[in-house]
């Protein structure tokens, strides 16, 4: 009875599939006689393998370009760190430069254009001054200060990101005080950036939930974490 026990084990571990058998899948018994290379089962599960592995590097490749931008930008002592995404640096006696903060624009990609309210407007704290467009939607973003728009400056017409600065404004000493980010919140937000990106490069999506199963090569962090999720990320960076 046991010799018969025995025999029935060892054929049966003879039958395993080598994907069974290597515990790739739960349980497949060879049914083509060994014969991988003209194997359907085999083919499936190498093209599902190397996708997998082709997702994961891009996933990888995307968070990557991203998380090399964030450590090459530190603080500068030159530029004026606003709450909200916003940048300023000073012309001449309250009369600045208005722009968009590096750790922002390091997640921006694919965008199409950069609206700044027309010139002699005066903006009110919470007010929009910024709108981003892109492939993936828009991001706004809000005065953290009272100022007034002298101009604006022209974008790059062939990079709207190519420059920080987007418009020349008036105001005070007193209202840029208010809505300053200090050293050590500016450093907390670089931090909580450097986290986000970092979670995603351990993130891998469903088929369906980008355009990854649509055969379309990611390049661009939109694509890989899809747009709902991406706009949150960009609204998140904001103090």
């Amino acid at each position: 009875m046991n010799n018969e026990n025995g025999y029935r084990s060892s054929s049966y571990e003879m039958l395993k599939c080598i994907w069974m058998a290597s515990q790739v899948v739960e349980y497949k018994l060879c049914d083509n006689q060994f014969d991988c290379e003209d194997c359907a089962f085999d083919r499936v599960i190498r093209n599902f393998s190397n996708e997998k592995e082709t997702q994961f590097t891009e996933t990888t490749n995307v968070a990557k370009i991203i998380s090399n931008k964030l450590r090459s930008i530190k603080y500068d002592n030159k530029i004026i760190y606003l709450k909200n995404n916003l940048i300023a640096k000073e012309i001449c006696h309250n009369t600045f430069y208005l722009g968009i903060n590096p750790i922002l624009i390091s997640f921006l990609d694919t965008v199409s254009s950069v609206m700044a309210y027309e010139h002699g407007k005066n903006i009110f704290t919470g007010q929009q001054v910024i709108q981003i467009f892109g492939a993936w939607g828009t991001v706004s973003l809000s005065a953290p200060m009272d100022f007034s728009i002298y101009d604006k400056v022209s974008e790059p017409p062939d990079d709207s990101m190519k420059s920080h600065w987007f418009a020349i404004i008036g105001t005070t000493h007193h209202e840029i005080s208010v809505g300053k980010l200090y050293q050590e919140e500016w450093d907390n937000m670089h931090e909580r950036a450097t986290g986000i990106i970092e979670g995603i490069k351990s993130y891998l999506p469903k088929v369906g939930d980008t355009m990854q199963d649509g055969g379309t090569q990611i390049k661009f962090l939109h694509q890989l974490v899809g747009n709902k999720r991406y706009i949150k990320i960009l609204n998140s960076l904001s103090n």
